[in-house]
Parts: C-alpha cells; structure tokens; sequence
C-alpha cells in the first residue's frame, strides 16, 4: 500500500490568479491606469516573490531550514 502524501508547496493556482490580478490593479494605477510592460513586470515579480515567500514558511513548518543567500 502507498502511504506517501501529496503536498503543494506555494500558493494555489487560484491565490497566484488573485495575486496577480491584486497586484497588476495596485501596478496599473501606479502608471497612470496605463498598460505598461513595467506595470506588468512589477506585477509578475511581485506574486513570484510572494510565491517564495510562502514556500520558505512551509519549509520552515517542515522543519526544513534555508539559509539566505
């Protein structure tokens, strides 16, 4: 019998969906309610820093250390 678990690490693809949609209004509204290609830079390296974030604290529940680079 299999006894492994599944877990994901990061957020769901719904909270990256919601991320970025939060932070490409607060980017756009930065820019004038512009469309820029900053705007949606700053938008996608913002979620993927969340992302990280949110995988090193379930690494850290898990007992599982990084240290900073």
């Amino acid at each position: 019998m299999d006894t492994r678990t599944q877990t994901a690490l990061g957020m769901s693809e719904q909270e990256l969906r919601d991320a970025l949609t939060e932070e490409l209004t607060i980017s756009l509204r930065t820019e004038g309610n512009a469309v820029t290609i900053y705007a949606i830079a700053h938008a996608v390296a913002r979620v993927i820093e969340l992302d990280h974030l949110r995988i090193g604290e379930q690494l850290e529940r898990a007992g599982i250390r990084l240290d900073p680079p």
